[in-house]
């Protein structure tokens, strides 16, 4: 077998390798927490909300009375995640569909469950701020071991 014919073969195994690693499309955890991070850079700036504020949500820790500043953040969140439609509302068709399309496997089964759980949360409230962070609270609080918000 020629050198060229053996680096030939070895590049098509190597890219049906990972194809089939990455034939879902989801994240890895690493990814995730990357694209978690850039949202975060992107939607912070734009509201008065401590660095303690965004370290807890990212632990899970959503305060029961926070101010419109924490909760737009978690708006401006859900809009960039393309989770919130124009009205102003989650959508848990497009929520559905990016669980299933971005998280890790290990993190679907959790994330389906408590968004199914949660997806009247909204119809307690009529502002977007609102309703995007007392959504994800309850999430966060329905499986708080494996909740990540940016």
């Amino acid at each position: 077998m020629s050198v060229s014919v053996l680096v030939s073969s070895l590049v098509v195994l190597f890219c049906v390798q990972c194809l089939i690693e990455h034939i879902d499309g989801a994240m890895t955890m690493k990814q995730l927490t990357n694209s978690m991070d850039m949202m975060r850079q992107a939607c912070a700036p734009k509201f008065k909300v401590e660095e303690a504020e965004l370290h807890g949500l990212r632990k899970s820790i959503f305060p029961a009375n926070p101010d419109k500043e924490l909760k737009c953040y978690a708006m401006c969140i859900a809009q960039m995640a393309g989770t919130m439609t124009k009205k102003g509302e989650i959508s848990f068709s497009k929520t559905m569909a990016q669980i299933e399309a971005m998280l890790p496997p290990e993190m679907k089964t959790m994330a389906k469950e408590a968004l199914t759980h949660c997806k009247d949360t909204q119809t307690s409230y009529k502002d977007p701020c609102d309703k995007a962070y007392f959504s994800a609270k309850c999430a966060a609080d329905f499986t708080p071991d494996t909740f990540m918000f940016p």
